[in-house]
């Protein structure tokens, strides 16, 4: 909520994901968001920092403070979609985004909705060295599927019926009709694309510079929740994932085709 009048007001978040609502805005927010010290406790690898995913509405430009100076992630008038996910990484354990209010609402009933999704650097286990976009793209080893596999929301075997482009939220999303759930975390709260009742279709998220089509065949789908979004993590082919089931002896989990 508003709080007192003038300058800029200090937020500290301290969870892996949640929600901001800033009633009333005026003047300025520093949301210091912080890599969960429980993550870094239940990992036995070295931290190389984190990726954060953020969806933000309303009258507010956001900048994200890096090296000293202000990028801009978020204006109402920047031309793309509020349900984009506008994603960026910290080699650090904390990253700060500077939210100044486009007008002052400190009487009108007006919100500014920030919601964030914090991981740890990299999903796929990849190098820091590769973008975003590569990294989300390239194909998951063995040892990457089968971690995918135990820490995904979402693993369903089916096959991709359409790819539809949203070039104004820069992602492509892939419906998948469903054969078969291989695993499914129910989201805490609020409503999904796949409900207790596992509806025979899901769609998917992926990067539009993915460039995914749909193709013939069974495909394995691996999907995390990001920002009330199915995500893609992996997205191997029936016949070689049933391959991997049967060859890997070490998998963090056990393995289901």
């Amino acid at each position: 909520s508003g709080g007192e009048s003038g300058g800029v007001r200090p937020v500290y978040l301290r969870c892996a994901r949640g929600t901001v609502l800033w009633r009333y805005p005026h003047d300025a927010l520093r949301v210091v968001l912080s890599f969960p010290v429980s993550f870094l406790e239940n990992t036995s690898l070295s931290y190389l920092g984190f990726r954060a995913c953020v969806k933000i509405s309303g009258p507010v430009r956001v900048f994200l403070e890096a090296g000293g100076k202000l990028r801009q992630l978020y204006s109402p008038s920047d031309g793309k979609h509020e349900l984009t996910h506008r994603c960026f990484r910290s080699r650090k354990h904390t990253a700060a985004l500077y939210m100044e209010a486009e007008d002052d609402y400190s009487f009108k009933n007006t919100k500014v909705k920030l919601q964030y999704d914090l991981e740890p650097n990299s999903v796929k286990g990849g190098t820091l060295r590769v973008p975003d976009e590569e990294e989300d793209c390239r194909p998951c080893s063995m040892e990457e599927l089968a971690k995918a596999y135990c820490q995904s929301d979402l693993v369903a075997k089916g096959t991709v019926t359409d790819v539809e482009q949203n070039p104004k939220m820069d992602t492509s999303e892939l419906i998948l009709r469903v054969t078969k759930i291989l695993r499914y975390i129910a989201q805490e709260a609020e409503g999904n694309e796949i409900d207790a009742s596992l509806k025979k279709s899901v769609r998917v998220r992926i990067p539009m510079v993915c460039d995914a089509r749909h193709g013939l065949g069974e495909f394995v789908i691996m999907a995390k929740r990001r920002l009330g979004d199915l995500t893609l993590v992996c997205a191997p082919r029936l016949e070689a994932w049933m391959q991997i089931v049967h060859e890997m002896d070490n998998a963090p989990c056990v393995l289901h085709s």
